[in-house]
């Protein structure tokens, strides 16, 4: 069930330093995700080149034998364009469109599922990685109202593995398998309530990223069923995000190069994760209680969770083309899943989210933007004190995980 980068760390520079804030204050390409009204504030073409990593150190400690989970380090290649429509008439400076890339580093899609027993993060470790797509498009309905609509892809596996006897009679295999795209739709609206407040909601439908691999035998001299390897590799929940933003500056949509200001942001994202279909399905399709992974007296039941953010932004000339942006932020992560009490050590803790960032940002004449952001996540310790009858351990769990990116742009 790993979350999408987009959802664990934000979606662009600059709402990944502002506390992954972007309902009602998102610019340019990231209001794609964050809120694709938004994207009719963009006057000019634009587009983004970056880079983030991610660095986990999670423990998972049983009594008399602390250890740090090994985890791979986490390189995303970020692209984004924004792309405002020429019409005329009654659609001018009205309709924008914009597009953004999460694409690893190393391959277009990863995912290693873990037996249940061992220790493991299915939320937030980078056990699962693949492309992801996010596209919309914005419309300003007078002079106070954006609407907007869009949606999120990304890749999931599917294919076959055939094992039978070659004219030989040794045992050769065959391999088909696909990449394919799953969606889910986001839907927004941002209103400006006067000249320096605004408020914004996003809605985001579920988005499953499913691996589905059969197994089939034939013509080995005994009948073996087909095996089903197949559950689900990555998973972002449905959710809502409800947000306002206060600027000092009046009918602003983005900080002026040339004047001092500042912009804070804050708001609520509720996730629903008690939908979650759990991580893998029944081996032998024939016999659903053979291979499940879970035990199904002990459900996998994850809550719904509400986390708070909060993003600050103020602006400062440097030059009369160019000003540097301060970016800060704090985000709370409360975890889905409870303590583990049983054989499964599928292990969470809340987080706390500390963020910060800079921008160089040019003017017309000028036109780029160099953007940074840093993010510490705090895992808080937590002890799953495991049932007598499961023959397990209790484990600690807790750690960090560390954050950085930066992006490059250019207006046109």
């Amino acid at each position: 069930m790993n979350a999408a980068p987009q959802d664990l760390f934000g979606f662009g520079a600059r709402s990944s330093a502002m506390g992954m804030t972007a309902a009602a204050s998102a610019e340019g390409y990231e209001a794609t995700f964050g809120n694709p009204g938004l994207l009719a504030g963009t006057r000019k073409k634009a587009l983004t080149l970056g880079l983030g990593v991610a660095r986990h150190s999670l423990v998972a400690d049983t009594p008399g034998r602390p250890l740090t989970l090994p985890t791979d380090e986490m390189k995303t290649i970020y692209i984004g364009a924004a792309l405002p429509l020429p019409f005329g008439g009654v659609l001018k400076d009205r309709l924008t469109f914009g597009v953004g890339f999460l694409n690893p580093a190393k391959f277009l899609v990863r995912g290693k599922i873990l037996y249940p027993e061992r220790h493991q993060y299915p939320i937030v470790a980078p056990r699962v990685q693949s492309v992801a797509i996010v596209m919309g498009l914005g419309a300003r309905i007078g002079d106070r109202v954006h609407v907007g609509a869009g949606f999120e892809a990304l890749a999931a596996v599917v294919g076959e593995i055939l094992i039978s006897l070659d004219a030989t009679g040794r045992v050769a295999s065959r391999t088909d398998d696909q990449v394919i795209a799953a969606y889910a739709p986001i839907a927004s609206l941002a209103v400006d309530l006067g000249d320096r407040f605004r408020v914004g909601l996003v809605y985001r439908g579920e988005l499953v990223g499913r691996f589905s691999l059969t197994i089939r035998a034939q013509d080995l001299g005994i009948p073996l069923p087909d095996f089903n390897v197949a559950g689900v590799a990555q998973y972002v929940p449905e959710q809502v995000g409800l947000e306002a933003r206060w600027c000092s500056i009046a009918n602003a949509p983005t900080l002026p190069v040339g004047e001092r200001g500042t912009i804070v942001a804050g708001g609520l994202l509720a996730r629903r994760w008690s939908k979650y279909p759990g991580p893998n399905e029944p081996t032998v399709l024939a016999n659903p209680t053979y291979g499940t992974g879970i035990d199904p007296l002990h459900p996998f039941t994850p809550s719904d969770t509400v986390s708070p953010r909060l993003g600050v932004e103020h602006g400062v000339p440097l030059t009369p083309r160019a000003a540097l942006r301060l970016r800060a932020g704090y985000a709370f992560e409360p975890t889905p899943l409870a303590k583990q009490t049983w054989k499964e050590n599928f292990l969470d803790s809340s987080r706390h989210v500390l963020t910060a960032g800079f921008a160089l940002v040019g003017s017309d004449e000028l036109p780029f933007q160099l953007d940074a952001f840093g993010q510490l996540h705090l895992l808080t310790h937590r002890t799953h004190a495991k049932d007598p009858a499961a023959g397990q351990p209790d484990v600690e769990s807790g750690g960090t995980i560390a954050v950085i990116g930066m992006t490059a742009g250019v207006r046109f």
